[in-house]
């Protein structure tokens, strides 16, 4: 009886180990790297861009991308698309300033437009 109880034990702590250690597929091995969701986002950004010249364009653009940027583990891809949306809601140079930022985020993370 003491020894089912010890397998019993022992298969549950290798269950939880494995659920413990299971890993994201959508995460990057590489956080320098161009993840799905960060891809998603510098898509959005890219064909929206040209076409967010109003302020309200602008924060529905910056709440796209950011639907997709913050479920993102890429490096700069999320902290960059909250300042887009700060700047979505501020001046014109601020906007273009959180812009040239995700962008720039993009680009160094990878994404080809």
């Amino acid at each position: 009886m003491q020894l089912r109880h010890i397998a019993v034990a022992a298969a549950i702590t290798a269950l939880a180990l494995t659920a413990c250690s299971s890993n994201d597929s959508n995460k990057p091995t590489d956080p320098t790297k161009l993840d799905d969701a960060a891809s998603f986002a510098c898509d959005d950004f890219a064909t929206g861009y040209k076409g967010a010249q109003t302020q309200q364009a602008r924060v529905d653009l910056a709440d796209k991308v950011n639907e997709w940027a913050q479920k993102s583990a890429t490096n700069g891809i999320a902290d960059n698309a909250t300042a887009l949306a700060r700047g979505s809601e501020a001046s014109a140079s601020a906007w273009q300033i959180g812009a040239d930022a995700f962008a720039q985020s993009c680009l160094d993370a990878g994404w080809k437009s």
